[in-house]
Parts: C-alpha cells; structure tokens; sequence
C-alpha cells in the first residue's frame, strides 16, 4: 500500500526505507498504487514491476479474480524518474522474469503466461504460454529441471485448479453476471472457500511449452507461489499458508506429470 520502496540495512540495526513511487505519471494525484505485485531488473538497469489491479487491494485480491476486469499494468520505474506504463488492460498480471536471452519480460497473468519486448517495448500478440494447468503466482528463472537435469526453463507455482472435469474460476469467467452477483453478496471468506485449490507447479520450456507439473495430491500446502531448491530439497512458499513446506528432490518423480 506504501508504492515502491527501497530498503537498506534490512539486515542490521537500522533499517530504513524510502519511497520511491506510490503512482504512474499519467495517474491521478489522488491515486495510489492498490496493489504492486513483482519487480524485476532489466539489463539497462530500469525496474519493471506489476501492478495486478487498480480496482481492489492486497487483502481483496480473490476479488480481483472474480470481478474479472483487466486493470492491471506492468509500469518501468527508472532511476530519479517518474513510473512509466508500459502496458495497461491486463488481467492480473503477478510474477515476472526476465528472460533466459535477456531481451524480454514474462509475466504470469492469471492462467497465461505474457511476453513483453525490451526492443519494441510492447507486448507480443500471442502469449508466451496460452493456458496454464492452474492460476499462476510467481514465475523463476532456471537453468535445470527440479530434478536437477541441465536445461534452461521457468517454473512457475500454481494456485488453483484451471482444468477439467471443473474449475469454478474457468466456469466464472464464462458468466459475468454470476460472477458480479457472487462478488457482490457472499463474504469474503466464502468467496475464497469455494474457489478449488491446487498445491503445484508447472516447468516450462524456452518456447512456453509445458515440460512437467509437479503437483501434491492432498493440497498440503495450497496457493503455492513458488518452489527454491536448497540442499536436496524444494521449498515451497506461498502468500496464503502460515508455514513453509519443503519436499525431497528424490521425492519430486512421485508427483511429476511429464508432457
């Protein structure tokens, strides 16, 4: 809620922090950003980030997904300058990469997967992945697989379930009258109960084919956000569980599903 920030001294005995931006420079002087999601570095040294709606905030982003309008943007923020938007009517843009070639952006945005163009500074015409097998959180950058085989790919955590034989979100998206009439009346907290969860993450190809999923079964740990090896395990974060779950990377072709 604060718009983007730099910290230094995160790690001693005076933090401090500074802002940097809390609007785009065509924004209104009265906005604020509502909901700054993920940054990333370019080559030129400008930050990219997502803004994944101008509609509702952080503790309403379920509402963000149901109300189905495309207010997110991803916006450049260059050093002593103002936040710039480089693209805008985007549907919950979250997680972004910078590219294994360096000269573009993917950016998760619900179930597909967007390539922005460093050069032509615009995004492509067609998605760099078309429909993931779940909603998408955040998206890394690899140079092997989980299981620790030499190849150049993403992974990308998945939050809930986009597939047959159902998916309430994939339903909804059909139904905008039933989706504003949900939004509308139920509590928040049912709102979010009824969407199915999925605890897994996709492994993607340079060219956004899908190489793998990993998924848990039982949803152990639900809304995962991102996976991080570490001394012969996979740590899975998440922004909606209190805890952070780990699986053995021995453990991982239990749970793959190989494409």
């Amino acid at each position: 809620y604060k718009g983007l920030l730099v910290v230094t001294g995160l790690y001693g005995d005076s933090a401090e922090f500074r802002v940097l931006a809390t609007r785009a420079d065509i924004d209104e002087e009265e906005y604020g950003f509502h909901l700054l999601n993920a940054l990333v570095q370019a080559p030129d040294g400008s930050i990219y980030m997502t803004e994944t709606s101008k509609a509702f905030y952080r503790r309403r982003i379920f509402h963000a997904f149901f109300d189905g309008r495309p207010t997110g943007r991803l916006l450049r923020y260059k050093k002593g300058q103002a936040v710039e938007v480089m693209a805008d009517s985007l549907f919950a843009p979250n997680g972004i990469v910078l590219s294994h070639s360096g000269d573009s952006l993917l950016i998760v945005a619900a179930v597909q997967v967007l390539r922005y163009d460093l050069a032509r500074q615009e995004m492509d015409s067609e998605p760099f992945v078309r429909v993931m097998p779940g909603t998408g959180d955040n998206i890394k950058r690899f140079s092997h697989l989980p299981s620790g085989e030499p190849r150049r790919c993403y992974w990308a955590g998945l939050g809930s379930k986009y597939a047959q034989p159902f998916s309430l979100l994939k339903a909804l998206s059909e139904m905008p009258k039933l989706r504003a009439f949900l939004v509308a009346l139920l509590p928040y907290r049912k709102l979010v109960a009824l969407i199915p969860k999925l605890s897994a993450f996709a492994v993607f190809d340079e060219e956004g084919n899908l190489i793998e999923t990993y998924q848990d079964v039982n949803a152990a740990a639900p809304w995962l956000s991102e996976a991080e090896p570490l001394g012969g395990y996979l740590y899975l974060a998440s922004w909606f569980n209190p805890f952070l779950g780990r699986v053995r990377v021995d453990d991982l072709a239990k749970t793959s599903s190989s494409v």
